[in-house]
């Protein structure tokens, strides 16, 4: 398993937000995060927002006029003040007879549990039946839009599978998943599957 990138420090069994590790790269939007829960359960979770912002809640960060290298120099203790938080959708867990299911999970994840982000192999085992992309259509997160995430998620499907014909077949019956739950709207399908592709 890879190194955690963040620990959930907020969580329900819809979201939960992590902070990322000072050190590493924070997810990107529309990638896949797992969190190993104390009962045995693996929940998967899809990123739908990023933030950068002041530890302090009051405090907005200023600017300096300054480059990245000549802040760090120059005013080192202003990287001190900041910290990168990620919201995560969940949409699958794993049980603990290893069944993949792409519903909410029992449990939220824990408070303080540790993030990784999702192997290829993870984003390739949470492509087909596309269940969870019924969630991401019809129940998304209000404060995300919708097509966007729809656009990451399959670019990164497709990315899992090298980019390769196996990736082509994934896009191919995601998009017959989402025509179907679009009402066959099909210039907002097109819309989709051209941005994702």
């Amino acid at each position: 398993m890879s190194s955690p990138i963040a620990e959930v420090i907020e969580s329900s069994t819809r979201e939960f937000l992590a902070e990322v590790y000072r050190e590493v790269e924070p997810p990107s939007f529309g990638t896949w995060v797992h969190v190993a829960h104390v009962n045995g359960t693996e929940l998967f979770g899809l990123v739908s927002h990023v933030e950068i912002s002041s530890f302090e809640p009051h405090r907005r960060a200023i600017a300096y006029g300054k480059t990245p290298e000549e802040l760090q120099r120059e005013f080192p203790q202003v990287q001190e003040l900041l910290r990168t938080t990620f919201r995560a959708q969940v949409l699958a867990y794993r049980d603990v007879q290893g069944t993949l299911r792409q519903t909410l999970p029992p449990q939220p994840a824990g408070i303080h549990a540790f993030v990784h982000p999702c192997t290829p192999d993870h984003v390739c085992a949470l492509s087909a039946p596309f269940d969870f992309l019924r969630t991401l259509a019809r129940h998304p997160d209000p404060a995300v839009p919708a097509d966007d995430l729809l656009v990451a998620v399959l670019r990164q499907l497709h990315g899992a599978h090298d980019g390769g014909p196996d990736g082509e077949q994934a896009l191919l019956e995601a998009g017959r998943v989402l025509s179907r739950l679009l009402n066959d709207d099909h210039e907002r399908l097109h819309s989709i599957l051209r941005r994702a592709s």
